[in-house]
C-alpha cells in the first residue's frame, strides 16, 4: 500500500473541515436539540486532556461532555462503624446522629469537587430543599389516607447539618434555604390557606427533632454568614430563554392508551419551549446545593434533579402555586430544562424520611438512614436510585441530564466512596399510579430494525423465510422491502408506532428486530404491549404466540425469558387487521426493573474481531482509517492491539467535545472493527462535519480525523 504524504492528508481534512464549516454551524443551530445538549459549564466533567490528530493542531477539549466523566459519589449510612453511635438503617435517629452520618458523606468525598471545593467564601449559596406538603395545613397532602408523610419532605435536621458544614468549612457569605412548593404558600401571602395554622416554613415536624426552617434561622443568628430563606414563591422574576436550548415541548398531544405514564405524548408533536419564567433568587445565586428526600414517581424516582419543579415562578403565569405551566407538558423534559438554569454544583440525597410506592404525595414512608452526596448531580442520583432498587438506565430525567451534559450516567465510570449502594440497597416499592393513570415504565427498547408491512395480517404465516433464524442489518432485503432502522429516542413514550409509518386499518404484519448483550445468563420478563396479534422469537425459540385480537395496553404482557450471556436475538411480528399496528417492549426483573447489564444493539454497533488472511499478531498497536471516508451515515473504524489490556475508542467533534463513546473494557491482542453510525451518545444524529477518533491503549493515544456529510 502507498503511504500517504502526510501534509497532503493534512491539506485534506483542513480541505473539508473549511468546505463544512457554514454547513456544520447552521447544522448545529437548526438541530441543536436533535444532536448535542449543551447545558452550564459550571457542573460539567472534562475530557481527559488535548486530542492530538495526525496533520492537524491539537485540539483542546471543552469543558461539555456527553456525561462521561469518573466523579466520585459518596455513600454514608447509619450503620457505618466509622459513626459515634451506629444504629439499624431503619431506626430513629437523633439530630446528632444525622449531623454524624452526614458529615461523614460530606468528608468521605475527596475528589477535588467536594462541597468544600465548589463551594467558596465569596459565594450566595441557595439550598434548594423540599417542601411539597404542610403539616400546619390540615388539608394538605401531608395527611393523605389518613397518615402523616414526614417522607415527602427534604429532613430539616439534614438542612441544619449542612449549614453548619458550610460555615465551618468554608464560611460562604450567605445561606439561602429556598422552595417554592405548592403547598408552601409564606403565611400573609396570596394562596396561603384560610384554614391552615402554620406555614411551611414555620411548621414543626416531630421526625424532624421538632425543627422547622425558622427554628434553624434562630439558631444561625448573629454569624458571619447571613442564613435566610426565600419564597419563590413570591420572589421577583425574569423571563429567560432555556439555556442550551429546550427540550421540553409545548401543545404535545398527549396518549392514552391503557397503561400510559402521565405526560406520555405523540413523538414529534408540539413545538420546543424557548423560555421559562424564573424566580431572580435561582437565576442570581452563585452556587445551589440541591438537597432532596428518596421518594418514588410515577416516572420512577424524585431527587435532586425533579427538586427542581420548585423553582418555577408559578404565580407570574397566574397558576398561583400550581407548577401546571411545568407540568402541561413533557414533565420529564421539563425539569431538565428549569435544571438548566442554574444547575446544582452539589446535591445531598437523604433517605431518613422517603416515601414509597404511589408518591411523592401517596405513598408510604420509608426510614432508610443513607446519605447519597456528590458533585456530578447524574451520577448522584444514579447511585441513589441503585440505593432505592432502581436500575438508572431505567430513568429517562438521568438520560436527559446527561445528554445535557449536566454529568455522568455510566455507573461503570463513577467511582463510590463509603459503602457500596448495594450494601445498603432498600426495594421502594414502584409507583403503579396513585392519582395518575399508568405504571412506572422503564427506559424500554427504542431502537429496531423493521420489516414491512406485508399483506395479511396472520401472524401464522411466514412472510420472511426462516423467521426463527433471522439476523438482519440495516438495508438489507426483506422479501420485495428492506429492513429499516427505526427510532424514538428523547420522548417518554416507549410506543413504536408501526402504524404511523405503514398506514393503519389494513391486514398487514410487521417485523421488529433487535439484539440484547448480557454480562450473563439470567431471567427476566419480557413486558410487552402490542396491537393487535403478536409472536415472538428469542434465540430462535418462539416464546410468545397470541393469534387473538387485544388492544394496546402498556407491558400488557409480562413473559418469563431467559438471556444467554453475550448476544441474544429478540424478533417480534405483529400483525394487524382492523386498527393500528403499535408495539413496546422491555427486558426487566419481577420489579420492572432492566435486567442489570443489558444493552440494547442493532447489528453491527458492538465490536468484532476481524479475522486476517495471514492471522498473524499485529506488530503494534494503532488506530488505522475508517471507511469509508467521508461518509454518510455510518463508517467502520479498525484498530489494532499488539497487548492485551484496557482499550477506548471515542469519537470527538471539532470543539474537542467527546461525542459518543464507542468501545470501553478489556479486549485481548487482534484486529477489531467498530462501526460508528453516525449518532452521539444521545442516539441523536451528529450534525454534518469533521470528526475525530481518538484509540487510548496502554501507553498509546492517537486520533485520526474523518467526515461526515448529510
Amino acid at each position: 500500500m502507498k503511504k500517504e504524504n502526510p501534509s497532503r492528508s493534512s491539506t485534506t481534512y483542513i480541505s473539508i473541515g473549511l468546505l463544512l464549516a457554514g454547513l456544520v454551524g447552521w447544522d448545529l443551530y437548526s438541530h441543536q436539540v436533535h444532536t448535542l445538549f449543551v447545558g452550564s459549564a459550571e457542573s460539567q466533567q472534562e475530557a481527559e486532556g488535548p486530542l492530538q490528530v495526525e496533520g492537524l493542531p491539537i485540539l483542546r477539549p471543552g469543558t461539555l461532555t456527553l456525561g462521561e466523566g469518573h466523579p466520585a459519589v459518596a455513600v454514608s449510612a447509619s450503620i457505618d462503624k466509622e459513626l459515634p453511635q451506629p444504629a439499624p438503617l431503619d431506626a430513629p435517629l437523633s439530630y446528632e446522629q444525622v449531623d454524624a452520618l452526614v458529615r461523614r458523606a460530606l468528608d468521605l468525598d475527596q475528589s477535588g469537587r467536594s462541597i468544600r471545593e465548589v463551594i467558596t467564601r465569596d459565594d450566595w449559596v441557595l439550598l434548594k430543599v423540599n417542601i411539597v406538603t404542610n403539616r400546619g395545613n390540615p388539608s394538605s397532602a401531608y395527611f393523605s389516607d389518613g397518615f402523616e408523610h414526614p417522607g415527602q419532605l427534604t429532613d430539616q435536621r439534614v438542612v441544619k447539618s449542612v449549614i453548619n458544614y458550610l460555615i465551618e468549612q468554608v464560611g460562604p457569605r450567605r445561606i439561602t434555604i429556598a422552595e417554592g412548593g405548592a403547598e408552601s404558600p409564606r403565611r400573609g401571602e396570596p394562596g396561603f390557606p384560610t384554614n391552615a395554622v402554620e406555614d411551611g416554613w414555620s411548621a414543626t415536624y416531630p421526625e424532624f427533632d421538632n425543627l422547622s426552617y425558622i427554628k434553624i434561622l434562630e439558631g444561625f443568628k448573629g454569624r458571619a454568614t447571613l442564613v435566610d430563606t426565600v419564597d419563590l414563591n413570591y420572589a421577583s422574576y425574569r423571563r429567560e430563554p432555556v439555556p442550551g436550548g429546550a427540550i421540553q415541548r409545548l401543545g404535545v398531544r398527549v396518549l392514552d392508551y391503557p397503561g400510559a405514564q402521565f405526560g406520555f405524548h405523540q413523538e414529534g408533536t408540539g413545538t420546543f419551549r424557548k423560555d421559562f419564567i424564573m424566580p431572580e433568587p435561582i437565576l442570581d445565586a452563585d452556587k445551589i446545593i440541591s438537597i432532596p428526600a428518596m421518594k418514588t414517581t410515577i416516572y420512577g424516582t424524585t431527587l435532586g434533579l425533579k427538586n427542581y419543579v420548585g423553582t418555577l415562578a408559578s404565580r407570574a403565569y397566574g397558576d398561583n402555586t400550581s407548577k401546571a405551566q411545568h407540568y402541561q407538558n413533557n414533565p420529564e423534559h421539563g425539569y431538565i430544562d428549569l435544571y438548566s438554569y442554574n444547575p446544582a454544583v452539589y446535591t445531598i440525597i437523604e433517605g431518613l424520611w422517603g416515601t414509597e410506592g404511589d408518591g411523592p404525595q401517596w405513598g408510604q414512608n420509608v426510614q432508610h438512614n443513607v446519605i447519597v452526596a456528590g458533585s456530578d448531580p447524574v451520577a448522584t442520583e444514579a447511585i441513589a436510585n441503585e440505593v432505592m432498587g432502581f436500575n438508572p438506565l431505567d430513568l429517562e430525567a438521568l438520560y436527559l441530564a446527561a445528554v445535557k451534559g449536566f454529568g455522568t450516567l455510566n455507573v461503570n465510570n463513577i467511582e463510590v466512596v463509603g459503602r457500596p449502594a448495594q450494601s445498603v440497597q432498600h426495594n421502594f416499592v414502584k409507583s403503579r399510579g396513585g392519582s395518575k393513570r399508568g405504571i412506572f415504565y422503564g427506559r424500554g427498547i427504542r431502537r429496531w430494525l423493521v420489516a414491512g408491512p406485508f399483506t395479511g395480517g396472520d401472524i401464522a404465516r411466514e412472510y420472511l423465510p426462516g423467521e426463527a433464524s433471522l439476523k438482519p442489518v440495516e438495508g438489507q432485503s426483506a422479501g420485495d422491502l428492506l429492513w429499516d432502522r427505526i427510532e424514538h429516542l428523547g420522548y417518554s413514550a416507549e410506543l413504536l408506532e408501526l402504524g404511523e409509518l405503514h398506514g393503519k386499518g389494513t391486514e398487514s404484519t410487521n417485523y421488529a428486530f433487535t439484539l440484547i448483550q448480557s454480562p450473563q445468563a439470567q431471567d427476566g420478563f419480557l413486558w410487552m404491549g402490542y396491537d393487535e396479534r403478536a409472536k415472538v422469537w428469542l434465540n430462535g425459540e418462539v416464546i410468545f404466540e397470541n393469534p387473538s385480537r387485544r388492544t394496546f395496553i402498556l407491558a400488557g404482557n409480562r413473559i418469563p425469558i431467559h438471556i444467554e450471556e453475550g448476544e441474544n436475538r429478540l424478533l417480534i411480528k405483529v400483525g394487524n387487521f382492523t386498527g393500528d399496528t403499535m408495539l413496546s417492549a422491555h427486558l426487566v426483573d419481577q420489579d420492572g426493573d432492566r435486567l442489570p447489564g443489558i444493552e440494547f444493539l442493532l447489528p453491527g454497533e458492538g465490536v468484532t474481531a476481524v479475522e486476517e488472511e495471514h492471522s498473524t499478531l499485529p506488530v503494534a498497536s494503532a488506530l488505522l482509517d475508517n471507511y469509508p471516508n467521508p461518509f454518510n451515515p455510518v463508517t467502520h473504524i479498525r484498530f489494532t492491539l499488539q497487548q492485551a489490556g484496557p482499550v477506548r475508542l471515542e469519537v470527538f467533534n471539532a470543539a474537542g467535545q467527546r461525542v459518543r463513546t464507542l468501545v470501553e473494557g478489556n479486549l485481548e491482542v487482534g484486529t477489531y472493527e467498530q462501526l460508528w453510525d453516525g449518532r452521539d451518545a444521545a442516539g441523536y444524529n451528529a450534525a454534518s462535519g469533521v470528526y475525530f477518533t481518538r484509540l487510548q491503549a496502554g501507553t498509546l493515544s492517537q486520533a485520526k480525523a474523518m467526515a461526515l456529510v448529510r
